[in-house]
């Protein structure tokens, strides 16, 4: 006969997980075991889904332990974690209680008229009645329920205020069961009952008492370490990071998970509602009341409609991971965002106008400076040919974005079909990074930028360069793990020395401009999805092996920005009499 799992529990035709918690960690958890329903009647699929849950469980002793080790360091030795219990749990807790007796008094008939009985009922309710006659009797029925709901009686580990609680519903639950039980006797309503107890009788089915000891600090922490999910990019940990800071700030880390309800989750709504884009780097020491009263007196402009709902899509998609393992049984966060701020949706970026174009690439790192990095906006006699003269060029005439091309290396320009393009792909190290599955792709290298000197560029990288070496290494990698981030402040930086100004326009202005460049020419949606690594979202997407690199070749050859003259930035190859370009520099672009 097969064992059966020493951790398998069969409860009705219900299978469940029963573990025992290490005696270490009681005080941690504040339960002597750990049950949890399998909810299935299949003992084949009980024994695969208990080894599931076993790994659960095995990761919240570890998260128990090393807050162990957290109190045993910390000055004055251990303290047991004390659980809050909320307003539902303390009547969940109390209900369970008076059904229980009523079904024991049930069993106990009583006759109606009894003058003994119903005179001793008299002179006992006056004394149930005073709390302190009858103390010692409720924190025994209080230690009794704790213990059948998982917490070690005396343990300590019920807020003081939250016993407290829960002794005055038990009293009023003794004192309404001493009531009922003299209405019953004298066949009559003799005293009043309490209207909190109307509907509750031996009837009543009772659930089981849910008391989760996970925190928000907790739940997050298991949330980051769940193998199931994705890692994310450096970048993406950061943003993760920072809405980790905003939950626990606004919520508290420590308050328990089940305790969490539509409330509170409002709250961290009008919150983000008024935040101030970048609080973190703008006020670094700052509190986040703090932050929110300088915000107030200040009228300063809050983070962007879309940014706050992302605050708070993360935070459905946290409680929702609480719902799937079972901490709580649903989410409050459900359906709460912020409404659209009305605006268009194009008009939230701007593609750049000639005019723009031509003051961008009539700035002195194109038509002489000092150098491309401290002295690219001071007249010089420089015209230095890296990656900030190159990145914006590829990106107007390839629709490219800002860190798909700062990523590029030599073995991502290749020759197909008789075409000369520019492989957009990951890598195997993570290095390389493309932003949507749509995003892997090639786009052909466009003849201006072969007019303006492109694959001279990358002939003198791979005549230097060991294989596979970047296309413009001097661009220094930002703290988030992207290149692209350090040139996006740069350009910044650089159109407002060019007076372009407007908030709308920053270097993805550059896509925009090209998808218009693409409308312009009059090029067919589907060849533009493939130049712009943009998805329909039908199906179609994943049949057959695409447009071949000539046709691209020759569609993208057509793109044209009427009025724009970039004659001047040839290399004297290719323009008699332009003055001749220096050498590349070595120091490296911050």
């Amino acid at each position: 006969m097969a064992r059966r799992s020493e951790h398998l529990l069969l409860r009705g035709n219900i299978w469940w997980l029963r573990v025992r918690v290490p005696d270490a960690l009681r005080p941690i958890i504040g339960k002597v075991e750990i049950r949890r329903s399998l909810k299935t009647s299949d003992g084949v699929e009980a024994k695969r889904r208990v080894r599931i849950e076993r790994v659960k469980v095995e990761a919240e002793f570890d998260d128990a332990r090393a807050i162990l080790e957290r109190q045993r360091d910390a000055p004055g030795g251990a303290t047991p974690v004390q659980i809050a219990l909320t307003e539902e749990q303390v009547w969940a807790l109390a209900t369970r209680w008076f059904v229980e007796q009523e079904r024991a008094g049930a069993s106990r008939p009583v006759e109606i008229g009894d003058e003994e009985v119903i005179q001793n009922l008299n002179e006992d309710l006056p004394h149930v009645e005073r709390f302190e006659e009858v103390s010692r009797t409720i924190h025994q029925e209080v230690d009794k329920l704790l213990a059948e709901a998982g917490f070690l009686p005396g343990s300590g580990s019920v807020e003081p205020a939250c016993r407290t609680k829960l002794l005055r519903a038990i009293h009023a639950a003794m004192i309404e069961r001493e009531k009922r039980l003299l209405n019953r006797v004298t066949g009559g309503a003799a005293v009043m009952l309490n209207p909190n107890f109307h509907g509750l009788s031996a009837a009543t089915e009772l659930k089981p008492v849910a008391i989760s000891t996970v925190t928000l600090a907790d739940l997050i922490k298991r949330y980051n370490a769940d193998p199931t999910r994705t890692a994310p990019s450096s970048k993406t940990k950061l943003k993760q990071d920072a809405q980790a800071r905003l939950f626990k700030d606004v919520i508290g880390g420590k308050t328990l998970v089940s305790a969490i309800d539509r409330e509170q989750a409002r709250k961290l709504l009008d919150t983000v509602k008024v935040l101030p884009a970048n609080a973190t780097k703008r006020f670094p020491n700052k509190k986040l009341a703090e932050v929110l009263e300088i915000a107030k007196a200040k009228e300063l402009v809050p983070m962007s409609v879309t940014t706050a709902n992302s605050y708070m899509s993360a935070f459905v998609s946290l409680l929702d991971f609480a719902v799937a393992e079972q901490i709580i049984e649903k989410n409050p966060a459900n359906g709460l965002r912020l409404a659209s701020d009305g605006g268009k949706r194009k008009d939230k970026r701007l593609p750049f106008t000639v005019a723009d174009l031509t003051a961008i690439f009539a700035a002195p790192l194109y038509s002489g400076c000092l150098d491309d990095g401290a002295g690219y906006n001071r007249p010089g006699p420089n015209r230095p040919r890296r990656g900030r003269f190159w990145v914006p060029l590829v990106s107007l005439y390839s629709g490219m974005r800002l860190n798909e091309i700062c990523q590029l290396t030599e073995d991502d320009i290749a020759v197909e079909d008789g075409a000369d393009i520019i492989l957009i792909r990951t890598d195997e190290d993570g290095v390389k990074r493309v932003k949507t599955h749509a995003g892997h792709r090639f786009v052909p290298i466009h003849p201006e930028l072969k007019r303006l000197g492109f694959l001279d560029h990358i002939a003198a990288i791979r005549s230097k360069q060991p294989a596979k070496a970047r296309l413009f290494p001097e661009l220094t990698t930002a703290s988030t793990g992207y290149i692209s981030d350090n040139v996006s402040k740069w350009f910044a930086n650089f159109l407002d020395k060019v007076e372009i100004k407007d908030s709308r326009k920053n270097f993805h202005s550059f896509r925009h401009t090209f998808r218009d460049g693409l409308r312009e020419a009059e090029i067919s949606q589907e060849r533009v999805r493939e130049l712009g690594g943009w998805s329909s979202g039908s199906t179609e997407d994943d049949y057959g092996s695409g447009t071949r690199p000539s046709t691209l070749a020759r569609e993208i050859a057509k793109v044209r920005y009427e009025g724009l003259d970039l004659t001047s930035l040839c290399r004297p190859n290719n323009l008699n009499g332009l003055a001749g370009c220096p050498q590349p520099l070595e120091a490296p672009l911050s």
